[in-house]
């Protein structure tokens, strides 16, 4: 914990993580930390295969990969693994840092903005409809965390409906932050351990309410806006502002006095 980037936003008890100024008598929200570990695809055929498939948090978070375990017999990273990193579409500093031994490359993250998520659903049900599966106007395939979006369609999503995506290579060490809202899946290519911490930002907060409103009001979900309180979040984190004005109105009076 001591080790977080962005501590005043990241830490439990950083002052613009609202949820840090929930009152001790609350019960407060599990934001973390939480250790997240799965094999890699690296060995495997299909490299189709999402170590998490597309999903979207309530709440920003901060993931940090802490450890790559490559399989014994493959010392090295494989030519065929490091390929398949080249062969996404990255920018310049992530393809030099491919390119460094002492770095260590563990995973591969896809990451959409919010507001193309509506344009994301709308495809991936084109898609199952074309693959002959049912297409109930109940099921949300981001919700259901159903689908890793493959190369493939990755493509068709830029070129039908205009959606990019982010491209990002978490290696050894690295910290990937997210805000609420952000569609994002994971593929880790070894053997990887990451640790995440969720927080809830002023910027995002307006995310996060809307967020845990959709899903409380679908029948098929349980009620995340008990899991997170994003309104007494808001509530305490409003009236410990009005505090801090008044005290500092108090402070200013009285220097004008003296």
């Amino acid at each position: 914990l001591k080790s977080l980037p962005l501590p005043e936003y990241c830490s439990p008890e950083g002052k613009l993580n609202l949820a840090s100024h929930l009152p001790g008598f609350f019960v407060r929200p599990d934001l973390g930390p939480r250790l997240c570990s799965a094999y890699g695809v690296a060995a495997t055929k299909d490299h189709d295969i999402g170590t998490t498939n597309l999903h979207v948090e309530v709440s920003d978070v901060v993931n940090i990969l802490v450890y790559v375990g490559i399989a014994k017999g493959n010392g090295v990273l494989s030519k065929s693994v490091l390929k398949k990193f080249e062969e996404e579409d990255l920018d310049d500093l992530l393809r030099k840092r491919l390119k460094d031994s002492s770095e260590l490359p563990g995973a591969l993250w896809h990451i959409y903005a919010g507001k193309d998520a509506d344009k994301i659903r709308e495809f991936l049900q084109k898609v199952r409809f074309e693959q002959g599966l049912e297409v109930l106007p109940e099921h949300d395939p981001i919700r259901d965390q159903s689908w890793y979006v493959n190369k493939k369609l990755r493509q068709r999503l830029f070129e039908e409906y205009g959606v990019k995506t982010c491209t990002v290579i978490q290696f050894l060490g690295d910290a990937i932050i997210l805000p609420a809202g952000a569609l994002h899946q994971v593929q880790n290519f070894h053997s990887c351990v990451h640790v995440t911490e969720d927080f809830v930002s002023p910027e995002h907060l307006v995310q996060s309410f809307h967020l845990t409103q959709e899903l409380r009001l679908s029948k098929e979900e349980i009620n995340y806006d008990d899991k997170l309180q994003v309104k007494n979040i808001l509530y305490h984190a409003v009236k410990e502002m009005v505090r801090a004005l008044k005290i500092h109105e108090s402070e200013m009076e009285d220097m004008e006095e003296s």
